[in-house]
């Protein structure tokens, strides 16, 4: 087994608490491994308890001065701009963290990497646009509306777009006025570990408190230790159902403000005008897409019978261009899923449709490198009620529907609600089936990832979350609303 003469050595795991960078004392008992080759690179590290207690104790203290949530807006927008300057410098970086971690090809880590300095300059516009206060003066009598960060807050980042959304959470919560404390997956540490590294010198150039940002490691301890300390006043999770509602229990005796992403079994209805090979060339870029492993790929295809045949031959025409292969390597298509717990689970979940009666089909060749690799696959032949779980990699499931109504009433099926397709000519036709699928987001003739308009709100339905996506909604997330001024001794009551 020979390793890729790009792979670089492990970057170190270290805490970032109090203005201070720590390494991480406790032991996970697993490994971070090469997902090509399977070779470990680096034990899993997880924060003490006392030291999060630490990072506690200095966000707490951070906000009860009201020395960051009173700054001015010019002092939070200097920071973020700064921010976004120190991310963009280190794209290469970034992109290749994150290709080591999810296995995603460096091409499409590459290209993620470069929408992460404009990701913190788009929470600078949304602090713009929702400001500080609005006055709301009455008759004379002064009356504002202050828009209060709630406190201290808790990113929970996921590990299959590890860095991107970190970023875009912390860079809201800062915007907000919160401190915050960023914990990393445990199977996806490194490229948030450079942004803690861009954020911290940031605070230092521009002069602000140190304890504006923290970070802390581990899995699932440190993020129940995070998520039930009534200190913490606004967890962000991105993440499984499992995770999430851990998360919101944890959270509950104390009511704190939650934004759950969990993901879903995303339905993807084909209308009976659809062009086939346009919908399989886009069904197969949305379900290998970040090799699968993002929460808004296609999962479930509702096709009219008489065009089923058609469409599963044209999905594995255009399913056997892909490239399988090493992250590293340029011309890789689809890579190794991110760990071999994950791609191991996949594999279970596809043997447990084909022994309900289904048929996996895939038409390539995986790399003899010895890492987490699947190939993506086709499962048809089984009744839609069997399809019911997300599978979260390079898998669709395909089910031949009787009518449009039908396909209507299996999208909205147990663990939907976050993302939806239709696929048809007529584009009236399309419009009023995607507004019947109960899902925060329904493309029609595509699977892209980026927002359908500056203006997007994605509500998370269902089992999908709590919360959603839009222009200032991550902002928002993080403040609360106070309303004061001066009474009006003339009203009636």
């Amino acid at each position: 087994m020979t390793s890729h003469p790009l792979r670089q050595p492990a970057r170190p795991q270290l805490d970032l608490v109090a203005g201070e960078w720590l390494e991480p004392a406790e032991a996970l008992g697993g490994a971070i491994d090469d997902p090509n080759t399977g070779e470990p690179l680096q034990d899993q590290r997880a924060t003490r308890e006392d030291t999060v207690e630490l990072a506690l104790r200095a966000a707490r203290g951070l906000h009860t001065t009201r020395s960051w949530a009173d700054s001015p807006l010019e002092a939070r927008i200097a920071l973020l701009d700064d921010i976004a300057i120190g991310l963009a410098a280190r794209v290469d970086e970034l992109a290749y963290e994150d290709a080591m971690a999810t296995g995603n090809g460096i091409r499409t880590t590459r290209q993620m990497a470069s929408y992460i300095g404009p990701r913190v300059s788009s929470a600078r516009r949304q602090l713009v646009e929702v400001g500080v206060a609005e006055d709301l003066n009455q008759g004379g009598r002064p009356v504002r509306l202050l828009h209060r960060p709630l406190g201290p807050a808790a990113i929970l980042a996921p590990w299959n777009a590890p860095t991107f959304v970190a970023v875009a959470k912390v860079a809201s919560a800062v915007a907000a006025g919160c401190p915050v404390i960023l914990k990393p997956s445990e199977w996806a540490p490194a490229g948030c570990q450079i942004v803690a590294e861009v954020v911290h010198e940031s605070l230092l150039r521009t002069g602000l408190p140190t304890d504006v940002f923290q970070m802390v490691h581990g899995a699932a301890v440190v993020g129940s230790q995070l998520a039930s300390d009534p200190r913490i006043r606004a967890i962000s999770f991105t993440g499984g159902a499992s995770g999430g509602h851990a998360v919101a229990i944890a959270a509950a005796p104390h009511l704190t403000a939650l934004q759950l992403e969990l993901g879903g079994h995303n339905p993807a209805i084909v209308l009976p005008d659809a062009d086939i090979e346009a919908t399989a060339a886009a069904l197969i870029e949305g379900m290998t897409k970040l090799n699968g492993q993002w929460c808004e790929a296609p999962g479930k295809i509702l096709v009219p019978a008489n065009i089923h045949d058609d469409l599963v031959d044209a999905l594995m025409v255009t399913m056997s261009s892909l490239a399988i292969g090493h992250c590293l390597d340029d011309r890789t298509d689809v890579g190794p899923m991110a760990y071999r717990l994950h791609r191991d689970r996949l594999q279970g979940a596809i043997n447990e449709l084909v022994t309900a009666g289904g048929s996996a089909r895939t038409s390539s060749t995986l790399p003899d490198l010895g890492g987490w690799f699947l190939a993506p696959t086709l499962v048809t032949g089984l009744p839609v009620d069997r399809s019911l779980r997300e599978l979260f990699g390079p898998v669709v499931t395909i089910h031949a529907v009787g009518s449009v109504e039908e396909a209507i009433r299996a999208a909205n099926g147990p663990e939907t609600g976050l993302a939806g397709f239709v696929f048809g000519s007529e584009p009236g036709e399309a419009m009023r089936v995607a507004a019947l699928i109960a899902a925060g987001e329904v493309r029609i003739n595509g699977c892209k990832l980026a927002d359908l308009a500056d203006a997007s709100e994605q509500s998370f339905w269902n089992s999908a979350g709590i919360g959603g996506h839009g222009p200032t909604e991550m902002v928002r997330f993080f403040q609360g609303r106070q309303i004061i001024g001066v009474d009006d001794p003339a009203l009636p009551i």
